[in-house]
């Protein structure tokens, strides 16, 4: 009896220390004319979420015993993200319609939320070729914005394409469907927020989501404002002026 429960206290020890991405299949290149690929990742990991990336920007999250568990968003250069499969040891996903804004690293991270709390991830490079499309026209915005100032962007497009707007490469959601957006147009007013706003917009055209050039604006005022924590801030104001005191005293007495 000894002999099981020591057998089953490694085996839960051994499954506590396994937390690890097994393998990361995302091809190399994308050659002209393939309009699609899966993707997939693989793990040896009692994990509690799994998220995709495309750089910075997430695109796909599985998360066992949530409702629904699986979520896609969208992404510049993905016109479609389909979930093939997502289980225990491996999530396989399919991406549709690229464009050559694809092209990028795609990252795999899994983590469990929960004590013992894990976490591993992994990369790899997608090169897309061979899918180039006529890129919407985005201008009107400022090099530099106060705190909630009112900050303004247009975006010229295909007559018969739906524009969609990302801050912060996050698409605006809000703006989504609007019947103001699909037409050659679209005009977007936001809020600043420091210290560095991106801004672009995509077309929705035949299935292919293409995006402009990026667009950055920076907090006029960043680097300027002292940022430290107020306490701080007191304490430094009181050394300087007993630094003052003392000075002016000296040459009073000199």
């Amino acid at each position: 009896m000894l002999l099981v429960t020591l057998l089953f206290v490694v085996l839960a020890e051994t499954r506590a220390r396994n937390f690890n991405i097994t393998d990361l299949i995302v091809p190399e290149v994308v050659p002209p004319g393939q309009a699609e690929v899966e993707i997939e990742c693989r793990y040896d990991a009692n994990f509690t979420l799994v998220n995709w990336f495309k750089g910075l920007n997430e695109f796909f999250r599985y998360k066992p015993g949530a409702a629904p568990s699986t979520r896609s968003f969208p992404i510049v250069g993905v016109g479609r993200v389909e979930l093939i499969h997502c289980g225990p040891t491996a999530c396989r996903l399919r991406l549709g319609a690229l464009t050559e804004h694809a092209t990028g690293f795609y990252k795999c991270d899994i983590e469990r939320d929960i004590p013992p709390y894990m976490y591993n991830t992994r990369s790899a490079y997608m090169q897309v070729h061979g899918h180039q499309q006529r890129q919407p026209i985005l201008e009107g915005l400022a090099e530099e914005f106060a705190e909630n100032q009112e900050m303004h962007a247009y975006c010229r497009g295909a007559p018969d394409a739906e524009i969609r707007w990302y801050i912060n490469g996050r698409e605006d959601e809000t703006m989504r469907g609007s019947p103001s957006l699909k037409r050659n147009a679209s005009r977007l007013i936001f809020s600043g927020v420091p210290p560095v706003v991106t801004v672009q917009c995509a077309e929705l055209r035949y299935g292919k989501l293409t995006g402009s050039k990026e667009m950055k604006a920076k907090w006029k005022d960043h680097g300027t404002k002292d940022e430290r924590p107020q306490e701080q801030r007191n304490e430094a104001g009181t050394f300087e002026t007993c630094a003052t005191f003392v000075f002016l005293s000296v040459i009073l007495i000199i």
